[in-house]
Formats: structure tokens, sequence, C-alpha cells
């Protein structure tokens, strides 16, 4: 009897001990991780929950910083007591580092243009990325979405890149049309062109249709001695980045696009790629009417670009 009664309480230990455990992690994990901050720009309200008429939980002077975890609507996201509570986003300002405004300084002359695609390499010749999406709002600039980790050309960035190199051009560049062999993802706004058999992008130097999308039912190779399939599974989903686009400059490079990885160890031939899950968040994320521009390169290698 008495073996039975120890074996009772020893099962009813371990019992409270993993629900303790369990306790104190869903605690931890009760906030999201931080990715920036951001400064109080006056005296501020952190509310319980994304309103105004919510329960204040604390408040904060002017120039106080604080973690963020990113930013639903119009609130920030922070952590308070293991729990998210939100500030305003009117009420802060975010802090960027030297590279990061000046490289969104690049837009103040651009007008219109309210969102931007940062797609940076650590060196000219890494072929790993970091992209990160900002967007105006209020009259300042804010991130949007998470950061991500993409690839680039297998040869890394170049500022003079030519046809068949394997290297993406730094620059800054517009966005054409979203692209897939999929139907158009809901809430899109971007236009987008769905793919078929019959589609293909030329690189083919000596042709007229350099650098151009063109639909051809016939033997493509009778027509050009070099093009790209665009019903093509790594183009489930993407969009065009207008490089080399007005004026076309044969043998400068061709068919530029933001389009899904092979995986995050396998660079491209000269495009972006991140994640399918990535690749449709920035799709629908991006506004024609706000301009979405992609700027790729290094923090050097854009010092000199405008």
């Amino acid at each position: 009897m008495k073996r039975m009664i120890m074996a009772a309480l020893l099962l009813l230990l371990v019992i409270i001990i993993q629900k303790t455990n369990l306790a104190k992690a869903e605690a931890k994990t009760n906030c999201e991780a931080t990715q920036f901050k951001i400064v109080m720009k006056s005296t501020t309200d952190m509310k319980e929950k994304a309103s105004a008429t919510s329960k204040t939980v604390k408040s904060y002077k002017k120039n106080n910083e604080l973690s963020a975890s990113g930013r639903t609507g119009n609130w920030y996201k922070v952590c308070h007591s293991k729990k998210t509570a939100y500030i305003k986003m009117a009420d802060a300002k975010e802090v960027f580092s030297s590279d990061e405004e000046a490289l969104l300084k690049k837009f103040d002359t651009r007008k219109g243009v309210n969102q931007v695609v940062s797609v940076k390499g650590k060196s000219m010749s890494e072929t790993k990325v970091t992209i990160q999406a900002y967007e105006k709002k209020q009259g300042e600039w804010r991130r949007a979405l998470k950061k991500m980790e993409g690839v680039i050309g297998k040869n890394g960035f170049t500022k003079s890149k030519k046809e068949g190199d394997g290297k993406s051009p730094v620059g800054i560049y517009s966005f054409g049309t979203a692209f897939g062999s999929k139907t158009k993802p809901a809430g899109m706004k971007m236009s987008y062109r769905k793919t078929t058999n019959y589609d293909y992008w030329i690189d083919d130097q000596t042709s007229k249709d350099y650098n151009k999308w063109e639909t051809y039912k016939g033997n493509p190779a009778d027509k050009w001695k070099s093009f790209e399939r665009m019903n093509y599974e790594l183009y489930r989903y993407g969009a065009v980045i207008n490089y080399n686009t007005n004026p076309i400059i044969k043998g400068k490079g061709s068919a530029i696009f933001l389009h899904i990885w092979r995986g995050e160890t396998k660079p491209t031939a000269g495009c972006v790629a991140t994640a399918e899950k990535n690749v449709l968040s920035l799709l629908k994320w991006m506004d024609p009417l706000q301009k979405p521009h992609i700027v790729m390169g290094t923090n050097d290698s854009l010092k000199s670009v405008k």
C-alpha cells in the first residue's frame, strides 16, 4: 500500500512539475521576439489592446525607448509583463541605423514612392541577403512585414551587369507586373499575369525581343537562341523587377525577377529569391498607388546610387 501511495505521489509531483514548466514556457513565449526599437515622441500611454479606448497599462515620457516586435495597423506591439501591449504609431518613431537612414533618404526625391523593398548583402560576392520592407506612414518611414532571408545571383552583386554573368544588379528599380502559374492571390493589389505554356522571357541578345515577355505558340527554339519559360516551378508567384527595361540595352542583362527560391543555400542566376510565404507577403503588401521600388546592393555599393 505504501508503495502505491508513494508511486501516486511521485506521479502527482511529476504532473505538477510538467504543468509548472509548461506555464513558464507559455509565459516566456507570450511576447514575440524583438524586431526593432521605437522612441516616444511625447508622453504616451501603453494600451492593453490595439485601441485608444483600451485600458492603459503604463505611461511613458518623451524620448523613452522601447523594444517592438512589429506593428499591427497603426499600433506598435511591445512586451509588458510578458504580454503583448500596444503603443500608438503616431506617438512613436522608429530607430534606424545610419545605413537605413541613408538608404531611405534616397527616396525623398522620388515623388510618390511610399513603399521600398531593401535587398542587402554583406559583401559584393555574398549570395545570401536580408530583405526588409519599409513604408511611409503618417509622413514617416516605418518597417513593414518582418525581416526576411533571401538569395541573389550565384556570383553576388555587380554595378555593371552583363548577360549571363550570374550576378544581381546593384541599384534602385520599380516593379513591373506580378505573375505566376497559380491564380492571382486574394487581396493582391498589383496587376497580375497568369502564365501559360506559351509564355517566354527572351534573353537572346540578337533578338528584337531581348528582355521582353513574349507569348508564342510555335517552337521557341526556332524563334530565339535563348529564352526562359515563364510557366516554371519557381515562378509560381513572382514579380518583374524593371531592370534594363527603359531603354533596353542588349547584353546588359535580362529577366530579373523577385521569385520563390530553391532554398536558402541555393542562389539564382541573377534574380532575388526568398521563401514562397515571403514572396506572397510582399506581393500582397505592395500597392501600385504607393509606387513600390526595390533597392539592391551592399551598404557601400549603394552610397553612389541615386
